[in-house]
């Protein structure tokens, strides 16, 4: 994948559920970096550890979404008790988004965090999830 990079066939490489044991591998043999570990991560599986080596890796990945966010010209409430991770938030005013990384931001599919149906019954004031979001899903 490597020569693949080099040769202009890819413009990176990125590798799926590796452990923070063999990312740790790959990192110390690869002359080019995965650009992401696509790992699954919901409630039940944290992937805590994978987090605190990523944050390692590169600390500032998470704040293009802050930056992003701000970019918009809307209200950022972030919350930290830790005083390094409030110092990493504050670097959002150091640097902006490329046209291209808007672009590719733009592009991200849209849907909800959370879809509604919870608050949704025949007895009650929303019948539908379209009706509780008033269509716009």
């Amino acid at each position: 994948m490597e020569e693949c990079c080099r040769l202009g066939l890819a413009k990176s490489i990125g590798v799926s559920n590796f452990s923070c044991k063999k990312l740790s591998q790959l990192l110390a043999n690869a002359t080019i970096p995965p650009a992401v570990n696509q790992v699954e991560m919901n409630p039940a599986w944290q992937q805590q550890n994978e987090r605190v080596l990523q944050r390692e890796r590169d600390p500032c990945e998470c704040m293009i979404a802050l930056r992003w966010i701000y970019e918009q010209g809307v209200g950022l409430i972030v919350k930290s008790f830790n005083k390094e991770r409030i110092k990493q938030n504050f670097q959002i005013f150091d640097w902006g988004l490329s046209e291209e990384e808007l672009a590719k931001v733009n592009q991200v599919p849209q849907c909800r965090g959370m879809s509604g149906e919870m608050f949704v019954s025949p007895d009650g004031p929303y019948k539908s999830v379209e009706e509780l979001w008033d269509g716009e899903l």
